[in-house]
Formats: C-alpha cells, structure tokens, sequence
C-alpha cells in the first residue's frame, strides 16, 4: 500500500501540485480565472510549449538543448528575410525549419559521433546560431506585416487561438511518436541505458541525432510563431526560452538522467510556469524575482528527481 502510495504520488504530484497552485491564485487574484486571462495565458504557454515537447524527447534520451532560444530566434529572422526579400511566405518557413533541421542535425551528430557532452555542444551552438543571425539580419529586427504570420501568431479558429490549437497538435503528435511508436520506445531506451541499447541492436547514435532534429525543429516552429505574435524578427526574441522549457520539462515530471517521462506532463510543467509568470504579473511582482524563482524551481525540481532515484538505488 505505501509502495502503491509513492507511485501516485511520482506519477500525479504535478497535477496535483498543479490543481492546488491554481486554486490558491484564483483566491489571491480573482481575475487570474477570468475566460480573458485564461485565452491569454495559454496563448502565451503555445509558444514555449511547442519547444518543450521537443525538448522533452532529448531529455528523455538523456540529452540536453540549450540552443532551442536562438534556433527558435533564427527560424524567425530567416523567414522574415526571405519573404521581406519577395519570396513566397510558405517557401520562406520552409526554408527556415531546413535551417533549423541542419543546426538539430548538427547538435545530434557532435553529440553522438564525436562524445562532446550536450550541454557543452548546443552551448558552443548557441554562439554559432547568434553570430550567424546577426550578420543576417545586422543586428537589427526585420519587420513587416505579412497576413499569413499575422493569422499564426493572432488568429483564431472556433473562438481558440490558432497558436495553443498547433501547440495542442504538436502535443498529440509528439505522444503518439512516444507511446505508440518502435522510435518513442526506442528513445526510452537509449536514455535509460545506452550500453544495453547497442546491445539490443538499437543504432543509438541514430536516435540521438533524430531526437536532436525533432528538437530544432520545433524550435523553428514555435519561432515563426513569435514573430507571427509580434509582427518582428529580433535576433534577441529567444532569449531565456531554453530555461524555460528546460524546467517545464523537469517540472513535469521526465527524468534529468533520461530513460523516462511524459509530453503529456510536461504540459503540465508548461502551464505551471505559465501560471506562475502570470499571476507574478498580476501580483505586480518585480520581473527580476521572476527569474530567481524560475531557477529555483528547477533546482528543486531536478533535486526531487535524484533524491527519488537515489532512494529507489538504495533499496
């Protein structure tokens, strides 16, 4: 019965924690529950949210990303440039996710053929990324308004925001590819024991890369959603976003060491740090405090998660 107790507890303390977080800000600030902030507040969790569902098939194969901010930013400025420049609004997104593929790529291969830990290889990236956007765009945004971002980033369909409906199908994709798939179970795998997948014949360094493009990807995504809302390319748009879904995904409850985890939760974790910015912003809380918080979340977060599989270790 105890064992069965601290299972539900692993498996639905984020939602529970979720649901009472929630309720003590509806009481603390009444208009945290009006129909208006709850459209905005999961307008702005889309963004972050559709990154965090890549980011949570890296985690879970063991890896980090940190370079999603900037790849996100770059997507951006790419399809600003070239449909400022007279080419087709689709052809230029197109053009943008190819881009971000390549850099995805190129994270995964460094990591997986060349041993270079993913925290030092997406951190060089970063640098590479930025320098590169900035001689793109020379340092300054790229704005225009173009119908087709504009219904991106601030349309609606059915009354919903056209973001958190492609956040919702990013979502069910990503569940799908995870649960229901030989890759999703084969990402599992090589985050929980990489030797013992080689074994079983499972081209590891394969999954690493893919999980990587899968990641950079949907940075893209959720970047040309962000200049969609903001009607702008700014090389500095991303910034902070690679913290921030990072904890949404920790949050939610996906193993720092890999080999475990849920999209499904981490839209938990999304929400939760949405929630948590909104009602500081509400509250009229200094945004600096913001982000000491939002590090000690993850602090606390990720120190649950060894603690738990220490005790588990021990037993």
């Amino acid at each position: 019965m105890k064992k069965l107790q601290q299972i539900n507890f692993r498996e639905y303390g984020v939602v529970i924690g979720f649901i009472i977080l929630c309720l003590v800000i509806t009481i603390a600030t009444p208009n945290f529950a009006s129909y208006k902030n709850i459209l905005n507040l999961l307008r702005q969790s889309s963004i972050i949210g559709i990154i965090s569902a890549g980011m949570t098939f890296v985690i879970i194969s063991g890896n980090f990303d940190i370079s999603v901010g900037v790849v996100a930013a770059l997507s951006g400025a790419i399809t600003m440039k070239f449909a400022t420049s007279g080419v087709n609004i689709i052809i230029s997104m197109v053009i943008a996710l190819l881009v971000c593929a390549v850099v995805g790529f190129a994270n995964g291969f460094i990591v997986a053929k060349i041993n270079i830990p993913s925290l030092i290889t997406t951190m060089a990236m970063v640098s590479i990324v930025k320098g590169s956007m900035l001689m793109l765009t020379g340092g300054y945004p790229i704005t225009e308004n173009i119908k087709l971002l504009d219904y991106i980033g601030n349309g609606y369909i059915l009354g919903i925001p056209f973001p958190v409906i492609l956040f919702a199908v990013m979502v069910i994709i990503a569940y799908i590819v995870l649960t229901k798939t030989r890759f999703g179970r084969y990402v599992y795998s090589v985050g929980g024991n990489r030797e013992a997948s080689k074994l079983n014949g499972i081209h590891v360094d394969s999954y690493i890369i893919k999980v990587f493009i899968i990641n950079a990807v949907l940075a893209g995504v959720a970047g040309i959603v962000l200049i969609g809302r903001m009607g702008t390319a700014s090389p500095v748009a991303g910034d902070g976003y690679d913290m921030d879904a990072i904890a949404s995904v920790v949050i939610g409850g996906t193993s720092v060491a890999g080999g475990s985890g849920s999209v499904l939760k981490t839209v938990i974790g999304v929400l939760m740090m949405s929630v948590i910015n909104n009602s500081f912003n509400l509250l009229g809380v200094d945004m600096y405090f913001q982000y000491i918080f939002k590090g000690l979340i993850i602090l606390v977060a990720v120190g649950i998660d060894s603690y738990s599989k220490k005790k588990l270790a021990s037993r």
